[in-house]
């Protein structure tokens, strides 16, 4: 019984937040020059820590108004990437549409398949404490930060399934 429970919790907390290669969105490189001083435009500089291992994807996308947060298909920007972090760390650039609130997930899929499963992690923007089997999913306003123009520095922790809770590795 609690084999069937954890599996499903693991896909939620890994999928919940994220869209399949069909959905809409744009996706855009890891271009870092766009979070450089003085750059143009607004973007947020997310900088992923608490990876498990070096292997796989990371997928960071963001997300505009509480309609919008965790649905399908409705994020603004997607980077996808192979994981190459430095001491358990990435930063990934993301372009915003201008000043607003805006809201972060972050997946990392440690396998690389691209589907769900216990090892993969995610992480949100505020870094919401995440419980398993009830909070998975965080509510728009736990994760919301405001962006001006120029770049915003956020900073994403990592979670993932440990036993039967959902925590930072370490």
């Amino acid at each position: 019984m609690l084999k069937s429970t954890i599996i499903p919790a693991a896909a939620a907390l890994s999928m919940a937040a994220f869209a399949t290669a069909a959905d809409a969105g744009t996706r855009v490189p890891n271009d870092l020059s766009q979070c450089r001083a003085g750059a143009s435009g607004s973007a947020a500089l997310v900088r992923v820590v608490g990876f498990r291992d070096n292997n796989g994807r990371v997928r960071v996308q963001s997300y505009q108004g509480d309609s919008n947060w965790l649905e399908r298909g409705r994020w603004l920007h997607r980077v996808d990437i192979p994981v190459q972090s430095r001491n358990r760390n990435m930063t990934v650039c993301l372009p915003l549409p201008g000043p607003g609130t805006y809201g972060i997930a972050v997946r990392h899929d440690s396998n690389g398949n691209n589907r769900s499963d216990r090892r993969d992690g995610g992480g949100f923007s505020g870094n919401p404490d995440l419980s398993f089997p009830f909070n998975l999913e965080p509510d728009y306003d736990e994760v919301a930060f405001r962006a001006g123009a120029g770049v915003t520095r956020i900073t994403v922790v990592l979670n993932y399934m440990q036993g039967t809770s959902v925590e930072p590795i370490g």
